[in-house]
């Protein structure tokens, strides 16, 4: 710990008793000092964990998820933002009418193939975020004016991918309805 209360403990070291300022006695003591202040850290994060309830005794696990200096720590984070990648992957599959294609004015839903193509093109080209924002977009409530459900979906149509609001009629998925025709 460069910034630490131990440094002055160095500098002591080195001014007062090592004369002959050897690289390697110094490299020891700075590492030792160092293991010392890691396990001071540990046990004062195992404390608070103690204290918050979140500490099973005798787990390895909890010295690992309690120490943020600790490399498992850190491939933690790494699987825990990959499992939330996922579960957004594999939500995105099991949306009905969420990706569409467009032949003839009419929407199909497409094969798994297609799909994966899909989100492939979107995740390369606009990232997991856009997609998970298209996500919440989804399950948003919203009718067209003469009542159809309707839901945000990406389309490909003619070789370009569309992302737009398509309504439910009868189990089939229509243009909504923007207005209401009129007669003059």
């Amino acid at each position: 710990m460069i910034f630490s209360n131990t440094k002055r403990e160095i500098y002591y070291l080195l001014s007062i008793l090592l004369k002959s300022y050897d690289i390697e006695i110094i490299k020891n003591i700075y590492n030792k000092k160092k293991v010392l202040e890691d396990r001071i850290i540990l046990e004062w994060y195992i404390n608070q964990s103690k204290i918050h309830n979140k500490y099973k005794q005798g787990l390895i696990i909890n010295k690992i998820a309690f120490n943020p200096y600790h490399k498992c720590n850190q491939i933690l984070h790494i699987y825990h933002k990959k499992v939330f990648h996922f579960r957004i992957l594999f939500e995105l599959f099991f949306l009905e009418g969420f990706i569409l294609i467009k032949r003839d004015n009419n929407y199909i839903i497409p094969t798994l193939k297609q799909k994966l193509k899909t989100i492939n093109y979107h995740l390369i080209h606009y990232g997991i975020l856009d997609l998970y924002n298209k996500l919440f977009q989804y399950y948003i409530n919203l009718t067209d004016l003469i009542g159809n459900e309707c839901i945000r979906s990406i389309i490909l149509d003619n070789n370009q991918y569309i992302y737009k609001t398509i309504a439910i009629q009868d189990d089939k998925y229509i243009e909504p309805v923007d207005r209401l025709p009129r007669y003059i």
